[in-house]
């Protein structure tokens, strides 16, 4: 039964595990890599945090975004 209030998380992110057609092969592994990396911390954070530091849902340009300013910061 789903929460009135459930947002899907990973709408915008891409997780097919194939290569899309004008994907080049090193952007693929990129995004596999990047996938791996945000469901890793997703599993040790919890989706209570992630709804809060994403509020409009995960992508991987949200992410680096949020590495980049922590890095800054």
């Amino acid at each position: 039964m789903m929460n009135k209030d459930f947002k899907p998380l990973f709408e915008n992110l891409n997780m097919n595990p194939a290569r899309g057609k004008n994907e080049t092969y090193d952007e693929y592994v990129i995004r596999r890599k990047k996938v791996k990396f945000i469901l890793k911390r997703y599993r040790q954070a919890g989706r209570e945090v992630f709804e809060s530091v994403f509020p409009n849902g995960v992508t991987i340009e949200s992410m680096d975004n949020l590495i980049k300013d922590t890095q800054n910061g």
